[in-house]
């Protein structure tokens, strides 16, 4: 699940997940993101992983992390911010983000980032 609401840039991960194989979903608020959530728990389509923005309209990409783990326990979180604050990395890691990618984003860390999750993911079942 892709969560920003800079369609741009949720369009772009959503086709570079695309293009390595990744099937994936989107919305540009937290609050839409939960409800699809929810929709896919109750139709058994658990959510592997999510990317979302720190800073979305309705809720922080954290707030909406923390909601969508209850809806779908052992997702991971990765997140994107253009905020260069350091303290924001141990947010990330508290609430069992994976990673924290600072924008702009480049395509080869953002497909690293992904990979190192999914071997993670592998190792721990």
């Amino acid at each position: 699940m892709v969560v920003d609401d800079d369609v741009r840039c949720l369009d772009a991960i959503q086709e570079l997940l695309a293009l390595d194989g990744h099937w994936t979903c989107a919305a540009t608020r937290g609050m839409d993101a939960l409800r699809l959530a929810e929709r896919l728990r109750v139709e058994n389509r658990p959510l592997e992983l999510s990317i979302l923005d720190v800073d979305v309209p309705d809720m922080t990409g954290l707030e909406t992390f923390v909601r969508l783990s209850s809806l779908q326990p052992g997702i991971g979180g990765i997140f994107i911010t253009g905020d260069s604050s350091r303290s924001l990395e141990g947010t990330v890691k508290a609430i069992g983000g994976f990673a924290l990618v600072r924008k702009p984003l480049e395509v080869s860390l953002v497909r690293k980032t992904v990979t190192d999750f999914r071997i993670q993911l592998r190792f721990a079942g």
